[in-house]
């Protein structure tokens, strides 16, 4: 069984959906498998919600070898996620 990170993370916006604003979407992860990127840096970083985005968290598919996963866009730096998984 696989643990899941002990705070609920709230996710602005997943894959091509954004969260409508105040509505982010809470989310617990799998503290093992998921990739964590730093988007802070990207210029859609900002919302059309108002919220600006830092991060991404994907869990991979359990489908076709060949699809990326779940997107998940976090208002935490990767920073901040890196200690939130590892703790």
């Amino acid at each position: 069984m696989a643990s899941n990170v002990t705070a609920v993370l709230n996710a602005y916006q997943i894959n091509e959906r954004v969260m409508d604003r105040n509505s982010p979407k809470k989310v617990s992860f799998p503290t093992q498998g998921c990739q964590l990127f730093d988007c802070s840096d990207s210029p859609t970083r900002s919302l059309s919600s108002g919220y600006n985005v830092y991060s991404m968290v994907v869990v991979p598919s359990t489908g076709a070898a060949n699809s990326f996963g779940t997107e998940y866009y976090m208002a935490e730096t990767l920073a901040q996620l890196v200690t939130i998984f590892n703790a």
